[in-house]
């Protein structure tokens, strides 16, 4: 890879790496899903502004209207559940911990394909690889996450998140491959963010928020979900969805260097541990072709 798309890349990381720190500065002024609704309908804002500059608008209206039930199914895949699920979760959960908890998104992805793709079938490398995944998140959940039944359903939610993310994959390769990813994307934020908009509004606390939360909003909006999208995309059309993907182990890394420095957060040997065998697990569970492929789809696998 070239300097510049170095430079993307590790741009990126910072950006998602940063996302779950927002997240938890926006939750002392909004609910979790006004933040999932806002961040969602301020990316849409900036993502359909760039598909008109490129001439896609159409074509995504297009399909929204032809395909309403799949776009729905699209967006409650791979944004609302899981921007849901990490929002409530990170009331209790760390930020840094968040976000290597999300980071076997793919061993769903390995996980599902022989559910969803009757032509897959797990070998004996992929099989490895999914147990070090698991050993590693029942590392992380089991030793950081015992302490109460709050705290564990908190971790819950973001296995769970990524277990939408990895699902999500395949409604992309399967439904929206006709599409430009940044189509894709601004059909399933802005699903998202309607969707949820009614949640939010009626969760909405009775406080204003502070500068500080709106400000994390904003940044969540245009920086962590709309711009770190297109950054993405860059990366995949330079360098392919592969070494893109590089980004999903370098986003963990960033996050508790994040919460540490920024929210006093621990890094315990625990959390270290546990996120060098989930991305071992990752890394072997990936590698075959046909799967690597459906992992490497969406930005949203890869997104807080």
């Amino acid at each position: 890879m070239s300097a510049r798309h170095v430079t993307l890349l590790a741009a990126l990381a910072a950006i998602w790496g940063g996302s779950y720190l927002l997240i938890k500065y926006a939750l002392e002024g909004f609910s979790a899903a006004m933040i999932v609704s806002l961040r969602c309908l301020l990316a849409s804002i900036v993502l359909y502004a760039v598909l008109r500059v490129t001439g896609q608008a159409s074509r995504a209206w297009r399909d929204v209207r032809e395909r309403p039930w799949w776009a729905l199914i699209l967006s409650l895949s791979a944004v609302t559940a899981p921007f849901l699920l990490i929002t409530y979760g990170e009331h209790v959960v760390p930020s840094g911990l968040t976000a290597v908890l999300i980071s076997p998104a793919s061993l769903f992805i390995a996980l599902l394909a022989p559910f969803l793709l009757p032509s897959e079938r797990i070998d004996r490398r992929q099989g490895v690889g999914m147990l070090l995944g698991l050993a590693g998140v029942i590392l992380i959940v089991g030793v950081e996450s015992v302490h109460s039944l709050k705290e564990f359903l908190g971790a819950m939610a973001m296995v769970g998140a990524a277990f939408f993310y990895g699902l999500s994959s395949f409604v992309v390769k399967g439904k929206y491959g006709n599409l430009a990813a940044v189509q894709t994307t601004w059909i399933s934020v802005t699903l998202a963010g309607l969707v949820t908009l009614p949640i939010g509004v009626a969760t909405t606390p009775g406080n204003t928020p502070d500068a500080g939360s709106v400000a994390a909003l904003v940044a969540l909006g245009v920086l962590g979900t709309a711009l770190a999208f297109v950054i993405y995309y860059e990366l995949i059309g330079a360098v392919g969805a592969g070494r893109a993907a590089l980004v999903s182990y370098l986003a963990p890394g960033v996050a508790l260097f994040y919460g540490a420095i920024f929210l006093d957060e621990a890094i315990t040997v625990a959390a270290i541990i546990g996120l060098v065998v989930i991305l071992a697990g990752v890394a072997i569970a990936s590698r075959p072709k046909k799967v690597a492929a459906a992992a490497g789809t969406p930005a949203m696998a890869r997104a807080s």
